[in-house]
């Protein structure tokens, strides 16, 4: 470069790079061999596989090796979410390529701005170009590119494999697009504007080969700046007709011209034409899948305030019996012998000569749900083996709707330390479940010497005592669903007790229109290490009974009769070391020297 050449122009911040219309860094050898591998290509990413081919396969030497591979991390760029170029080229050398356009070097930002000049294919010309504007901000780069991505649809459109084609025509005026309007250059936004109107009316004339996707993609982008423009809208009406069979489709066809309108009663009328599609699609199903969709359409009435069509698909949801929801249960069984779990008991209750200590022997287990430690890494051995699973979206469904309890979404780590936790819960289950039947076995307490047991007064009073007896008496008669119904609100109310008595707030004053109330049993059980709890045993108790996604939530299933199945033994023993736990702590604040 020589010295005279007005390459950089000062600022306050940073150096800006400003281009002379000069090609340098300009090899024969590479520019041919680009131009050769860029003759036709269905997507940058093919683009990019061709080259590296090429580089690896050529003996290039110096400053041709060099600009070969500022060609190869040009490639390995790709617009992010906000527009902008981020790369992840690792380099064939000891230094790692930035992704960031603005931390490249000076000679290959160089290298770029004069291949930009060069290369034969439009759109190789434009993400050059466009490369240079982000990582030095020079505007004359920026428009040509702009010119170039533009000039580049014919060409694509013209490509042998038509629908590679469209999706490339498709980007590459959504490039210009997103480029013009990030640049308030306001003669190429309208060029570029013209042409993505253009290009839908074409798609949309072509009867043999419906491409809504790349129609959805243009006019979105439209939308957003011109949504009342009167080509824009006879697009979207256009393309409503034209879509009508496709109901995803055509009610997001539907939300766009939404956008463009001002007239209150036009805008209701499209509303209801959107719940109404959804409605006459959800009948094409049966199944989860038709609840799915019933779900949508009540969705979209509510956030629209429809409230008979609301009504409407509530009640069409709420018709369908679980039965018919077309899910499969399935069952697992977990071989554990019958020695080693004797040989469990005596670990745990050998030493213990009274009711109380064999009691206390229990409530001193651990959590049933396993450490916090144990279940994140169990979570990082899944993510690591990159199981397929864990990028599929799931759903949880309350049968008793049947109705969706949250969006899909994909699996997180919580949810496999959930998953962990619970399956230990599980497998522990059978184990307290054979530890209360050598207790029951052993004493035969009255209720009478239960309730005297477990009284801790102020915190468990003589009646709460009376009833968690009962509940441990129809355990051990086999009257398992007595002993869970009965037993589930003691834990909750013994909670309530042992935190007032540490004095931690448990009340909510009115405020406004809301009442004044008691915190409820989730919160409850939040605070519950204020108290001196445990953290294991609180996330044990959590998932146990109120944890919705990925726990038991047993209280609200039992006290809601979410469920139709048997209560298992060992899910009530579960509830029943529960109480126990949660009435050792009592015991500990209320009288230290005296119960469980």
């Amino acid at each position: 470069m020589a010295a005279d050449e007005n390459w950089w122009v000062a600022d306050a911040t940073r150096p800006i790079l400003v281009f002379q219309e000069v090609q340098m860094g300009i090899d024969p050898a590479v520019l041919a061999c680009i131009d050769a591998t860029a003759a036709e290509f269905a997507s940058l990413q093919e683009l990019l596989q061709r080259w590296i081919e090429h580089a690896n396969a050529e003996t290039w030497q110096g400053q041709a090796a060099a600009e070969a591979d500022a060609i190869w991390a040009a490639l390995c760029f790709h617009v992010t979410e906000r527009g902008g170029l981020a790369g992840d080229f690792i380099g064939r050398g000891a230094d790692r390529w930035p992704a960031n356009p603005q931390a490249v070097s000076d000679s290959a930002v160089e290298t770029w701005a004069g291949y930009a000049e060069a290369v034969g294919h439009p759109m190789l010309r434009a993400r050059l170009h466009h490369l240079v504007w982000e990582a030095r901000k020079s505007f004359p780069h920026a428009r040509k590119a702009i010119e170039d991505y533009t000039e580049a649809v014919p060409r694509f459109l013209g490509m042998a494999d038509r629908s590679a084609g469209r999706c490339r025509a498709s980007d590459c005026l959504c490039f210009a697009y997103d480029l013009a309007v990030r640049l308030s250059v306001r003669d190429l936004e309208l060029t570029t504007k013209q042409a993505m109107i253009s290009f839908v009316s074409e798609l949309l004339d072509d009867s043999q080969e419906a491409a809504p996707g790349l129609v959805l993609e243009i006019l979105r982008k439209l939308v957003g700046r011109h949504a009342s423009d009167a080509a824009v809208q006879a697009l979207l009406s256009r393309a409503t007709g034209i879509h009508g069979g496709d109901v995803p489709v055509v009610a997001e066809l539907l939300q766009l011209r939404i956008a463009g309108t001002q007239d209150p009663q036009e805008r209701t009328a499209l509303q209801r034409q959107i719940v109404e599609a959804l409605l006459t699609e959800a009948e094409r199903f049966t199944g989860f899948v038709r609840v799915d969709r019933l779900n949508a359409a009540a969705t979209a009435a509510r956030d629209y305030g429809l409230e008979d069509l609301f009504d409407d698909a509530r009640v069409r949801m709420q018709a369908i019996a679980p039965d018919q929801l077309g899910m499969e249960s399935f069952r697992f069984e977990l071989p554990l012998r019958r020695d080693e779990i004797e040989d469990y008991s005596q670990r745990v209750l050998g030493q213990a000569q009274t009711l109380g200590q064999a009691f206390s022997a229990l409530a001193s287990l651990p959590a049933p749900c396993g450490t916090r430690q144990a279940a994140q890494e169990h979570a990082r051995r899944l993510a690591s083996e990159g199981l397929l699973s864990s990028f599929i979206p799931s759903i949880r469904i309350n049968a008793a709707g049947p109705v969706p309890v949250a969006e899909a979404r994909v699996r997180t780590a919580a949810d496999d330390e959930s998953e962990w936790h619970v399956t230990a819960m599980v497998i522990t289950s059978v184990y307290v479940h054979h530890l209360l039947e050598t207790v029951g076995d052993r004493f035969d307490p009255t209720t009478a010497q239960l309730a005297q047991l477990f009284t801790a007064d102020p915190i468990i009073t003589g009646i709460r005592a009376t009833k968690l007896a009962r509940a441990f008496r129809y355990y051990w008669s086999g009257e398992y669903d007595a002993a869970f119904t009965i037993a589930l609100p003691r834990i909750e109310g013994i909670l309530r007790e042992t935190l007032r008595y540490h004095r931690i707030p448990i009340v909510q004053p009115p405020r406004g229109d809301s009442r004044g109330r008691v915190t409820l049993l989730a919160t409850l059980i939040d605070r519950a290490t204020d108290a001196g709890m445990h953290a294991d045993w609180q996330a044990f108790l959590r998932l146990l009974l109120v944890d919705s996604d990925g726990g038991l939530n047993l209280r609200n299933s039992e006290l809601h009769d979410l469920s139709d199945t048997e209560t298992a033994p060992q899910t009530v023993a579960l509830v029943l070391l529960a109480a126990l736990h949660v009435t050792a702590h009592a015991h500990q604040a209320a009288a230290p020297a005296s119960g469980i």
